[in-house]
């Protein structure tokens, strides 16, 4: 498959934010001969052209019909490929995949890493302050009452937004073994997402843990942190 040179931005892998088990990961699934490597959400392109140049990996371009589905799923029988969807998770990826992909075999004999990835604007390291999180706050975070989370009433230096910049909040898993059975035998998002996340990370925690750090608001990482499956269809 040739590579895509329509993607014109750049971004150091080191900027990208990316968790340190999940950047380990893709060491990994980069080292490989073949597979695809899917990326998913919001500024995928630009994160799947860090890891091209990082790595040397072809880019797939963006997948969103069946056509460009098995085109990406062949390439990977031959070589390295990274693929980007519109998915809004990492289990919504696999699913989309799994609809459009002719041979559901290939398809989980293909996939070596999934990534989703969603953008929040980052706080104001100038102004922030730490806050005491109750009531809803905590409970939609998963904290318990009291907590400390960070917020910025806004300064100078951020023009009184209290934000800057974008942040990156990641999810993302391997595929192995017990997933491709997951995938080929026609499991539904729930299952999938169980056996995903069994060690690693999802948006929810992800997006909890940059809120305690003070790398972004409790309010973004709530709106991170929603969950599709429940308003997903699971086609077999």
């Amino acid at each position: 498959m040739a590579v895509d040179t329509q993607l014109e931005a750049e971004m150091p892998l080191d900027a990208l934010g990316m968790p340190a088990r999940l950047g380990a990961a893709l060491e990994q699934a980069a080292a490989r001969l073949t597979g695809l490597i899917a990326i998913a959400g919001p500024g995928a392109e630009e994160t799947a052209l860090s890891l091209h140049r990082r790595y040397g990996v072809a880019l797939g371009g963006v997948v969103d019909d069946r056509i460009a589905a098995n085109a990406v799923v062949e390439a990977a029988d031959r070589g390295l490929v990274i693929a980007c969807f519109d998915s809004g998770d990492a289990v919504g990826t696999i699913l989309a995949l799994r609809r459009l992909a002719n041979d559901r075999f290939a398809l989980a004999a293909a996939l070596r890493l999934v990534i989703a990835q969603r953008i929040a604007p980052g706080l104001c390291r100038n102004c922030r302050e730490p806050v005491q999180a109750f009531g809803s706050r905590a409970a939609l975070l998963g904290l318990d009452p009291g907590a400390i989370l960070w917020s910025a009433p806004g300064c100078e230096h951020c023009g009184g937004s209290g934000q800057s910049g974008a942040v990156r909040i990641f999810e993302g898993f391997e595929v192995d073994s017990a997933m491709r059975r997951l995938i080929y035998e026609g499991a539904d998002a729930p299952l999938l997402a169980r056996h995903a996340f069994l060690s690693a990370a999802n948006f929810a925690s992800a997006a909890r843990a940059l809120a305690r750090d003070g790398v972004i608001a409790p309010e973004a990482a709530v709106g991170a942190s929603r969950n599709d499956l429940a308003l997903r269809e699971s086609p077999r």
